[in-house]
C-alpha cells in the first residue's frame, strides 16, 4: 500500500489488483488512525469483493472518506450498491483535493 500525504489530506493507494477481506481490513485500520481528510486511490485496483464494500460502509459512518480513479467496472458496482450516498466519489486526485466535480448518481425515473 502506498501512502501519500500533505498538510490537509492523506491518500491511500492499494497496490494489489484485488481488494479482498485481508486488504480491506488492513486499509481500514490505517484509515481509522488518520485524523486528516482521507482519500482512496483505486488506480491499480481492478476487482473488489463485498468485504471491501461492507468495511468501507462501516468506516464511512465514523469518518469522511473519498474515493477517486475508480475503474469503470467498480464504479458501476458502486452505483448499483448506492455507495455514492455513503462516500464521496471523484474522478481524479486533483478533484478530490479541490473538493470539486463530485460524482453523484441521481437515480432519475420517468414518471
Amino acid at each position: 500500500m502506498e501512502i501519500r500525504d500533505n498538510d490537509r489530506v492523506c491518500i491511500f493507494a492499494p497496490l494489489g489488483e484485488k481488494l479482498d477481506r485481508r486488504e480491506s481490513a488492513r486499509l481500514m485500520t490505517e484509515i481509522a488512525h488518520e485524523t486528516r481528510q482521507v482519500g482512496i486511490d483505486l488506480k491499480y485496483v481492478y476487482d473488489c469483493t463485498i468485504d471491501f464494500i461492507e468495511t468501507l460502509k462501516e468506516s464511512a459512518q465514523n469518518k469522511q472518506i473519498a474515493i477517486f480513479n475508480i475503474p469503470s467496472d467498480i464504479f458501476a458496482l458502486f452505483n448499483v450498491m448506492k455507495l455514492d450516498k455513503v462516500v464521496n466519489l471523484y474522478v481524479s486526485e486533483s478533484d478530490f483535493e479541490n473538493q470539486s466535480r463530485r460524482l453523484i448518481n441521481r437515480h432519475f425515473e420517468l414518471v
